[in-house]
């Protein structure tokens, strides 16, 4: 699957995110997913919400997992832990998820968020299930 067919594949599932959110680079067990920060909600200080950093590392595991499992697989969240270290900078906020174990039914995911300066905003452990 290209970066473009992946893009059109997660703005046709969650349309509210095109043209957004957009997978800059995309391999089996690692992608990268960024976004303007200036689309997505604040929290109190002016900084990106957790909900909308929750959101963008889901996201980012949601698409690396369709990247390898392919179009038509089922893929649901199951558990999720977040932990917000920084306020992001302004810009451009990148999700870099890695593939840290794939079973039978379920993927564990890691996604770091950084922000414009390459800085560690926030990481998130996911838990997947998989058909």
């Amino acid at each position: 699957m290209t970066l473009d067919e992946l893009n059109a594949l997660i703005w046709g599932e969650f349309p509210e995110h095109a043209p957004h959110h957009r997978v800059i680079a995309a391999a089996p067990d690692a992608l990268s997913l960024a976004v303007d920060s200036a689309d997505l909600r604040r929290g109190p200080g002016g900084s990106v919400s957790g909900p909308d950093q929750l959101q963008l590392a889901d996201l980012a595991g949601y698409a690396l997992l369709k990247y390898r499992a392919g179009p038509h697989s089922s893929i649901r969240l199951r558990s999720a832990h977040l932990s917000c270290l920084y306020a992001p900078a302004p810009g451009v906020l990148t999700a870099r998820a890695a593939l840290l174990k794939h079973a039978k039914r379920n993927a564990e995911v890691r996604v770091d968020l950084l922000d414009q300066e390459a800085r560690l905003a926030a990481s998130a452990s996911l838990l997947f299930s998989v058909r």
